[in-house]
């Protein structure tokens, strides 16, 4: 949907996965959307070269999150909470379910 005025389907999928999410790491984002690494990393790193998100490292995984003194912030999350209201209800479910704890065993759902 905002392929176009992003760049590339793989921008798109970075900048929706990191507002439902809050942050998350380049195989981590491939992972959720089926795709090959490599579109998602270029997307990563061209956004935090433009200012866009930061990253930070936890161990030997690059987080990447949105820039909090990137100017256009409140006005990109606003596109982005617009355009996810027009993906399917399944994907939205799927991108705010962020669960990183495993289950334990035997607990009911």
């Amino acid at each position: 949907m905002l392929a176009a005025l992003l760049g590339s389907l793989s921008g798109e999928r970075v900048l929706v996965y990191l507002f439902a999410r809050g942050e998350g790491y380049a195989r981590e984002i491939a992972r959720f959307y089926q795709t090959n690494l490599t579109p998602i990393q270029r997307g990563l790193e061209k956004f935090e070269a433009n200012g866009i998100l930061t990253s930070r490292l936890a161990g030997k995984t690059r987080l990447y999150a949105f820039n909090p003194r990137y100017a256009f912030k409140p006005e990109l999350e606003n596109l982005l909470k617009k355009a996810l209201t027009f993906y399917p209800l399944s994907e939205q479910e799927a991108l705010f379910m962020n669960r990183r704890m495993p289950r334990r065993s035997g607990k009911p759902l």
